[in-house]
């Protein structure tokens, strides 16, 4: 607050102000000709709203994009159902084989049980955040958390990916360097030991360049995300999804295909539905990435 006789400002004590002992009276009437000092307020800044704005929410918030979320949560629903079903029919036989197994035996019990990994959880949650966003109508931006879990899974794919190529170059010296070595006998395979630790270590060098491939997909896909939450904070054009990320969902619909017939062949009826409903997902994965990049060309194109 401010003296209403000289415009000083008061003292934070609540006790009068300098002027009034100066002259001698406290008179608290202001002068005619006295103006109050303006008072400023910090205004929060303005966000711009851009076309790039319009573009995500329309298309976050579109039909394809929700058929692609849905289909996702029902393919992890149903395998997580899958894979508990397999563990308890598992669990079932092993009993059954327990009770008839005199005492003594040595009985071990091996499961395979498929957890959901929780990368896959943390892009199912962004998925759903970007819809909700998006569909929001009392404001023209989104929110980048749906964004930030997509990073979250990046960076740990890097991680895991940089652990498994120093492992595998580790072991591929490892057993190169055995095969020179080694005696130039036949073993059971009918192959000399040398030639066959060095027909392993060629798999653990080709598992090493695969992984190195995964290590630098996995780095230029956290500089798309990033990319797009910058966009979405901004306005700015992002960048489009590169190709062969689509070609890798379409490698994984060829995996799931190949292991639907596995199970249809080993009569694994239980894990067919959940190989079916991840096929579905991918299309539409490439269905809305391929819809993602017309729709960012198409702003390149008219300079928005």
């Amino acid at each position: 607050m401010y003296c209403t006789n000289c415009g000083r400002k008061l003292p934070e004590d609540g006790s009068p102000c300098i002027c009034g002992a100066q002259n001698g009276n406290f008179n608290t009437q202001p002068p005619q000709n006295f103006q109050a000092p303006p008072q400023y307020y910090a205004q929060p800044p303005v966000r711009p709203v851009t076309p790039v704005h319009g573009m995500l929410k329309r298309f976050a918030s579109s039909k394809l994009f929700f058929m692609c979320a849905l289909l996702f949560t029902v393919q992890m629903v149903v395998s997580a159902v899958s894979s508990v079903i397999e563990v308890f029919t598992v669990l079932q036989n092993q009993a059954y084989l327990l009770e008839r197994t005199p005492i003594g035996t040595n009985f071990n019990v091996k499961l395979n049980v498929n957890i959901v990994p929780v990368q896959n959880i943390l892009v199912l949650i962004g998925l759903w955040l970007l819809y909700a966003s998006a569909k929001k109508t009392d404001t023209p931006f989104m929110s980048t958390a749906g964004v930030t879990l997509f990073k979250v899974t990046e960076i740990l794919q890097i991680v895991g990916c940089g652990i498994l190529c120093g492992l595998l170059l580790l072991i591929s010296l490892l057993v190169l360097l055995a095969s020179s070595g080694a005696p130039n006998v036949t073993n059971y395979t009918g192959l000399p030991d040398n030639i066959a630790i060095l027909i392993v270590g060629i798999a653990f060098v080709v598992g090493l360049v695969l992984s190195v491939l995964l290590l630098l997909y996995s780095i230029k896909m956290l500089g798309v995300w990033t990319s797009l939450q910058r966009a979405i904070q901004v306005g700015v054009l992002p960048k489009k999804l590169p190709g062969y990320a689509l070609a890798l969902q379409g490698f994984s619909i060829f995996c799931d295909v190949a292991a639907m017939i596995a199970f249809f062949v080993l009569n694994a009826w239980i894990l067919i539905p959940g190989s079916l409903c991840s096929i579905a997902a991918r299309v539409y994965v490439i269905r809305c990435m391929a819809a993602y990049n017309r729709e960012v060309a198409g702003m390149e194109a008219g300079s928005f």
